[in-house]
């Protein structure tokens, strides 16, 4: 049986890499240290392999081409940050993430066999959703890590009881493994934002930069070769968004729900499966925001560690990263 040795969750607000500086400092600060002591408890675990709830950002698949529901990287290895993101993210290099594709191949077949229908990903590539996390964490590991990648951004969404069931599913799967065998999850996103992807329900035709995200995240990476400067002017966007507090721009609208997060984040806390379950598509996306939906990786998560309580390290409502920052730890090392 695979052991659970670690199991962490945090924010990964691009603004925290791309535009540091915007945030007050002493709140910086307070959220910095929490992202160290959440890698230094993936750490103290010493996983073999860690399996990543993440949602894509337009990284590998398309709106034009393929957009899976559940998707699980199999391959050698990933890597990230993808080109669009480099600048962006101040990030000078590239990183090779190893994949361990013979777990992932097992807990593919485990999930398929089980009803899910779950699509293969080969080698994939990372922007913010890893990367911003990695990097602040600072674990200083370099265990295989095997992304699982739930569809947060292109209705329709799986429902949140059903990433319940999938991490309870991936949780199963893990304990079919051999006894030697040490597993972390990692869960990243959220919590409420608005984030300058192109929505059918609220951007606004008249939006130039919408408009051309919307080609970016319909066509793919070929668009950037005619608009090679989207990702820079996305944190130009972001940053005007934070200064007016409007999405989208000429559109006031708050851009973080202090409110709701804080609520979400008691009942996560509390491993309220009940009603982390009970959510629905709508509720989030009126509460939330579109990009709120990444709370589908966090409910996974808690169905992978089948309900169990968790401790919040803190909780920003952070305007200059136009998000609600949070950051949480099962402390699994000290049970």
């Amino acid at each position: 049986m695979g052991k659970v040795v670690a199991a962490v969750g945090m924010s990964h607000a691009p603004g925290a890499l791309a535009f540091p500086e915007t945030c007050p400092e002493n709140i910086r600060t307070k959220l910095e240290d929490a992202s160290l002591e959440l890698g230094k408890s993936l750490a103290a675990g010493e996983p073999d392999v860690i399996f990543a709830f993440l949602d894509d950002h337009y990284e590998n698949f398309f709106i034009g081409k393929n957009m899976p529901s559940i998707a699980i990287g199999v391959a050698d290895s990933h890597v990230g940050p993808a080109d669009q993101w480099m600048e962006t993210l101040r990030i000078k290099e590239k990183t090779i993430f190893p994949g361990a594709p013979k777990i992932a191949e097992h807990v593919l077949s485990s999930l398929v066999e089980n009803g899910f229908d779950v699509s293969r990903a080969g080698s994939t590539e990372y922007g913010n959703n890893l990367l911003m996390p990695w990097v602040l964490m600072k674990p200083g590991i370099k265990c295989p890590i095997i992304p699982v990648y739930i569809n947060v951004f292109t209705p329709p969404l799986i429902p949140y009881k059903r990433a319940y069931a999938l991490g309870e599913a991936i949780a199963n799967a893990v304990e079919t493994l051999p006894d030697s065998t040490k597993v972390a999850y990692l869960c990243t996103g959220g919590l409420s934002h608005w984030p300058p992807y192109w929505n059918e329900f609220q951007a606004s035709p008249d939006d130039k930069f919408m408009q051309r995200m919307k080609r970016y995240q319909t066509e793919g990476k070929e668009y950037l070769k005619t608009d090679p400067r989207l990702f820079i002017e996305f944190d130009d966007y972001e940053v005007e968004m934070a200064k007016k507090n409007e999405y989208p721009l000429n559109n006031h609208h708050p851009l973080v729900n202090e409110k709701w997060d804080r609520m979400f984040m008691d009942k996560f806390c509390a491993g309220d499966s009940s009603y982390m379950k009970g959510l629905t598509y709508r509720e989030v996306e009126d509460e939330a925001g579109h990009g709120g939906h990444e709370v589908l990786n966090w409910v996974a998560m808690l169905g992978a560690m089948k309900g169990q309580k968790s401790r919040l390290l803190v909780y920003e409502p952070v305007i200059e990263w136009i998000c609600g920052m949070t950051y949480v730890d099962f402390d699994v090392t000290k049970r």
